[in-house]
């Protein structure tokens, strides 16, 4: 499902109440009238919260996890905090909540509650934050120390966090009506939707593997022990025990992908999808940073480029560079994390990329290991199902769940020379990407330089 987000320079927000909408819009079709249910879980993405008044109301836009704004006040806590394992770049939950409160937007506000919490707050009545989502808040797995409160950061509107699994209420009578479940179902805090991408591909502890997860972004998921830390990664706590996620992430790769297909004349990037070229590698190269970037260079004015454009190239050109594109940058974050835990072995490839007929084959030849699609196909919503489940007891432990996440249903094997080619291309790229950066280099140029533009909105 997909939101109207609107973009303006290194803002992005969107209305929660649509988020509400999806859901009970999604869960009328499948919920059927009479059927028991044993209980609900919610998956979001994030770091993506709201205020909101006593009785729920937002009373603000969101501020989604694409939002980058909150730079000063990144540098700020950057300068007021000792170094912690997630930094305090604006992408993370600490630097928003400073940015809001600076303007004024949480002197109102009861709570905030992060996107998966607001839908458990509709159906339950009740305010909640789960620690996965919790762990993308700097300094929260030190406590929210004397620093972070003593910067002016307004944590305590974000309540103590729970376990995934704790079940924070039950569907009230209204929300009974809104949704079609059956009112006193039990509903548990649920995750940010990485856990639920994890659980989808049997990822509970530490040498399970590797995934990936692409839907507007890609970001590829690890589990370690808890505690483990790798300069300039994203570190999140699991929901099984004793174990975090390693996370690597870029911001715009699936967005990237509706954005060509957008520009090309397509209605939808999966049509166009059948008119990328069997020639591997294409003849164009792409840095896929439309919308800044993450991992691991935190930049969050880093834009995109299309290099070797000619009259002949044509839109599936475009679409395969891509493809190509956010392969490479994949490549380089995975290298980074193997050169410090060790090579993590065949990729499961998670969310709406891996539904294309080219996607996958083009990551497996870029990073020179198998690509495997489970059998699920479902993403974060299965791995929310599987929460809801050892939350109420249909299963008595996340071990008891593994196995649903490791069939498949395909495999990509890299092709050695086209590993080769790509190889070429990774150092080349990357140096455009360097050549590109910084207070002298072309992107900032047109930044400074070019005429300002209205907000607009996109999907």
């Amino acid at each position: 499902m997909r939101y109207p987000t609107a973009l303006a320079g290194l803002g992005a927000e969107q209305d929660a109440t649509a988020w509400w909408s999806a859901a009970t819009a999604a869960l009328r079709r499948i919920v059927r009238p009479g059927e028991p249910v044993a209980g609900i879980a919610v998956t979001s993405q994030g770091p993506t919260m709201v205020p909101v008044d006593a009785a729920g109301t937002p009373l603000a836009p969101a501020l989604t996890w694409a939002d980058r704004r909150a730079t000063a006040e990144s540098a700020d806590l950057a300068a007021a905090l000792p170094p912690g394992r997630n930094g305090t770049d604006p992408y993370f939950g600490t630097a928003k909540l400073l940015w809001w409160s600076r303007r004024g937007a949480l002197t109102d506000a009861h709570a905030v509650l992060c996107a998966n919490a607001f839908v458990v707050r509709r159906l339950t009545g009740m305010d909640s934050l789960d620690e996965s989502t919790a762990s993308f808040f700097t300094g929260w797995d030190s406590g929210f120390a004397d620093p972070v409160r003593a910067a002016g950061v307004p944590v305590e509107l974000l309540g103590d966090a729970v376990t995934c699994t704790t079940v924070v209420g039950t569907v009230t009578a209204d929300a009974a009506a809104a949704t079609g479940l059956p009112a006193g179902t039990p509903v548990a805090a649920g995750a940010i939707d990485a856990v639920g991408a994890a659980l989808e591909a049997g990822l509970l502890t530490p040498g399970d593997g590797v995934a990936e997860m692409t839907g507007f972004s890609t970001v590829s998921l690890r589990p370690v022990p808890r505690g483990t830390h790798v300069p300039g990664m994203i570190h999140v706590r699991h929901c099984v025990p004793g174990t975090d996620l390693l996370l690597t992430a870029q911001v715009s790769t699936g967005a990237l992908v509706d954005w060509v297909a957008r520009v090309t004349g397509y209605d939808a990037a999966d049509v166009l999808d059948a008119e990328v070229p069997a020639e591997r590698p294409g003849r164009l190269a792409l840095l896929p940073s439309l919308l800044g970037e993450r991992t691991p260079v935190w930049d969050p004015g880093a834009r995109g480029a299309i290099v070797g454009l000619d009259l002949d190239v044509t839109a599936g050109d475009l679409l395969l560079a891509a493809y190509e594109g956010t392969a490479l940058a994949l490549r380089a974050d995975l290298a980074a994390v193997d050169a410090v835990l060790g090579a993590g072995g065949p990729l499961a490839a998670l969310g709406g990329g891996a539904r294309s007929r080219h996607w996958p084959q083009v990551k497996a030849d870029v990073l020179g290991r198998e690509v495997r699609v489970p059998v699920a196909g479902h993403g974060a919503a299965h791995g929310a199902a599987l929460l809801a489940g050892v939350a109420t007891g249909v299963w008595p432990d996340f071990a008891a769940v593994a196995p649903t996440g490791r069939r498949t249903a395909t495999t990509f094997a890299p092709d050695p020379d086209r590993h080769a080619a790509y190889g070429e291309r990774l150092g080349a790229v990357q140096a455009l990407r360097d050549h590109l950066a910084g207070p002298t280099g072309l992107t900032d140029i047109l930044r400074r330089t070019a005429a300002p533009r209205p907000p607009r909105r996109t999907r």
